[in-house]
């Protein structure tokens, strides 16, 4: 049966998806507002003979996350972001006599106190329809946005992640009903979940 002839296929939405940072107050779940979904690129090398020119895959390259979050007054998200940098080792040079006036910021502090990131997208009922995870992510830039007389939007933070890899994952039951070929289930989860690295 054709896909859009049928009234009980129902698409993915945009607006429907949750993502979560442990690393913040309520995972920052109610307060996020967009966040783009991880995606990569494959460099390549090349080899010219005469006048063609052939192309090889070298390596996988996965891209940086952006999350939009509203910064409420309570929680506050400028402050859990701040104080996951200071963390992460990063410590403002105000006293050089403190004896952490020398800590830096590491990837196992970074990646730690930020914790585990992982973007859902749900169905008109809640349920998970596919779950992105990001691996040892870290926060590689922040942006406020900034303060206007003449403007009445809500106040936002957008912060750019950085991690080794993403997994996806497609949740058991929708797997087991043949979503990508009818007698596959479990299996199909279980390797789609480890795509770009081990789990």
């Amino acid at each position: 049966m054709p896909f859009w002839s049928s009234g009980q296929v129902e698409p993915k939405r945009q607006f429907r998806f949750k993502v979560s940072i442990s690393g913040m107050p309520d995972s920052a779940t109610f307060y996020a507002r967009s966040v783009t979904k991880p995606s990569f690129t494959v460099t390549n090398a090349t080899h010219k003979f005469l006048n063609h020119t052939f192309y090889y895959p070298g390596k996988v390259e996965w891209q940086t996350v952006t999350l939009s979050l509203v910064d409420p007054v309570a929680p506050d998200a400028t402050g859990g972001i701040l104080s996951i940098l200071r963390n992460s080792g990063y410590q403002v040079p105000a006293n050089l006599t403190d004896a952490d006036s020398f800590t830096t910021i590491g990837k196992k502090n970074a990646s730690e106190n930020l914790g585990a990131i992982i973007i859902r997208a749900i169905d008109e009922d809640g349920a998970d329809l596919e779950v992105w995870t990001l691996h040892n992510p870290f926060m590689v830039a922040l942006k406020f946005n900034n303060y206007d007389y003449s403007g009445e939007d809500l106040a936002t933070v957008d912060i750019d992640f950085r991690y080794d890899w993403a997994s996806y994952e497609i949740p058991g039951p929708r797997a087991d009903r043949g979503s990508l070929g009818a007698g596959v289930g479990g299996e199909v989860h279980e390797r789609l979940f480890t795509l770009g690295g081990a789990s």
